[in-house]
């Protein structure tokens, strides 16, 4: 039974396959079938869960015709729900996505169970304003670290690991988890007190989501981007922030960077991570996560391109990279290597054969308005707010309801 999801993958493919359907290169669970017609049809697969989309009424009923000959299949309807994620579509074709219920589920199975005195006062951002991720306050043993996890009543890396799927739509998050997360095998009780911190902010931060606009121009992020910083941003429709916060983590050195994908004005791809290297400047530091988000958007390229059934010789518009160092942008517009840039490793001149080849364009912005800060530290409370309501929309408390 527990390669029955591959086995099923593998039988639903080899019969897309043989009825014309194409899958990705970029992501092997996406499929498509242009039909004579030129209308197209285009499916999601997650082992047995499944979205699809049609040009047509036609397209449709003839794919789900067939499909639901072949095997047996319930058919929902409109998407409403995948994979724990509630969707919402407008009328004006705007498309939000949340997570609000199964936030609720993960509080009432951690923070409602745990062990920790109960606390109403609301809590306005991710972690404890003091909270310094480290090491040295892990627990000293697995064994005491399993003991500390029985009196708070909460299994860290399981919790940990239901955030890490909650992240995906709860930006707000990204740099706390990130941080925790780190400390999975032998949490101390600092990291337990900012676990069930986390998990009080999300109490009073339930009802977040991510919206996708029919238009772009009614987005946040471009409004933001082009009246507040007077970006040219022409119809950029896949722009990428990047961040880093140098020399910050207390046992390595290293600096947390971030970034955040965006597409139709709706964040799709993100991260919080710490590039291998220890930056000796805070312009290498931003240099090294601007190659992560350049990686990260090449991605997201590729896949805009394959899901415009572009060919493969057409050219791809230029993806924008917002900065907020003007030297990790000069660096990676200059291939002159100094005495303070020749030492760095050659892969993250990446970045600098992609300005050549116009895949990307690194552009600055004010270090006011970088949203991917959310992701490189510890903020306070008004600035979490800031950026939360740029990144995020509130979603109406009606249609969250536990499960």
């Amino acid at each position: 039974m527990t390669l029955s999801g591959k086995y099923w993958y593998q039988e639903l493919r080899d019969w897309l396959l043989s009825v014309g359907f194409i899958q990705s290169e970029v992501v092997p669970c996406i499929f498509w079938r242009v039909n004579a017609d030129k209308s197209v049809v285009k499916l999601l697969d997650y082992v047995d869960d499944m979205l699809y989309f049609g040009t047509n009424e036609a397209a449709l009923k003839e794919f789900t015709t067939a499909l639901s000959a072949r095997f047996d299949v319930d058919l929902l309807g409109q998407a409403h729900w995948y994979l724990s994620t509630h969707i919402t579509q407008a009328a004006n074709f705007d498309i939000t996505i949340d997570q609000s219920r199964y936030c609720l589920a993960i509080l009432k199975r951690y923070l409602d169970q745990a062990g920790c005195k109960k606390m109403t006062r609301e809590h306005n951002i991710p972690l404890p304003s003091d909270f310094i991720p480290s090491a040295e306050d892990s627990s000293a043993t697995v064994d005491k670290a399993l003991q500390l996890q029985a009196e708070y009543n909460i299994d860290f890396s399981s919790c940990i690991g239901s955030l890490i799927y909650l992240e995906q739509t709860c930006t707000d998050i990204l740099f706390a988890v990130n941080k925790l997360a780190k400390f999975t095998r032998c949490p101390g009780v600092k990291h337990m007190e900012a676990l069930v911190h986390l998990l009080r902010y999300l109490r009073d931060n339930t009802n977040l989501g991510v919206r996708f606009y029919s238009d772009i121009s009614r987005s946040p992020v471009y409004q933001m981007l082009t009246t507040q910083t007077k970006l040219a941003m022409g119809e950029a429709k896949l722009f990428t922030f990047s961040d880093s916060s140098w020399n910050d983590d207390a046992d390595s050195g290293r600096s947390t960077g971030a970034f955040l994908c965006y597409y139709m004005g709706g964040v799709v791809d993100h991260s919080s991570n710490m590039p291998d290297p220890i930056a000796m400047s805070s312009a290498e530091s931003e240099y090294n996560e601007g190659c992560v988000a350049c990686m990260a958007a090449s991605h997201c390229r590729m896949l805009l391109d394959e899901l415009e059934l572009k060919k493969e010789d057409a050219p791809s518009p230029t993806v924008k990279i917002i900065l907020d160092s003007k030297s990790a942008i000069a660096m990676g517009k200059s291939f002159k290597d100094t005495k303070h840039t020749r030492h760095i490793m050659r892969r993250f001149h990446f970045v600098r054969h992609g300005v050549e080849k116009k895949f990307y364009e690194l552009i600055w912005i004010p270090t006011e308005f970088q949203l991917a800060d959310i992701g490189t530290k510890n903020l306070p409370g008004p600035r979490q707010k800031f950026l939360t309501q740029l990144i995020m929309v509130s979603i109406d408390d009606r249609s969250v309801q536990e499960e």
